[in-house]
């Protein structure tokens, strides 16, 4: 099942909504735009948030 992340759902004034087939692949592709656009490093407390946020495509 695919799923997806959306950064306004942390908080953050961003329309990103990342996919991926798997949370491991979504995680690796969030953590890399939070990086790129937004210039934060996600350490393993912004990632077991992240992961809570998480949810199936489309819902």
């Amino acid at each position: 099942m695919a799923v997806e992340f959306r950064c306004r759902d942390v908080g953050v004034a961003c329309k990103n909504v990342a996919r991926a087939e798997t949370a491991e692949e979504l995680i690796a592709a969030v953590a890399a735009h939070a990086r790129s656009k937004h210039g934060v490093e996600l350490n393993q407390t912004l990632i077991d948030y992240a992961v809570t946020k998480v949810r199936p495509t489309g819902g």
